[in-house]
């Protein structure tokens, strides 16, 4: 996998996203065609990078949830 390239435009930028695909693609086009060549189905591959992408989501919400938790207690006298 080749290195995937740094955001070139602000966050508020309205192609960012678009930006963001395009750096992900061929990685994203290879670990689907390395999965098929394995034994797996396409649908099945990428059924599973929606879920697994869904999980992460939830998991990084989750994380940020706690941080702001623990910051309120940390400033607790």
């Amino acid at each position: 996998m080749d290195e995937i390239y740094p955001p070139d435009v602000p966050n508020d930028d309205p192609d960012r996203f678009i930006r963001c695909q395009d750096a992900l693609h061929l990685d994203f086009a290879a670990l689907v065609d390395r999965a098929v060549a394995a034994g797996w189905r396409a649908d099945e591959v990428l059924t599973t990078i929606i879920e697994l992408a869904d999980n992460h989501g939830l998991m990084l919400a989750a994380n940020a949830d706690i941080e702001a938790a623990l910051s309120i207690l940390k400033k607790r006298p």
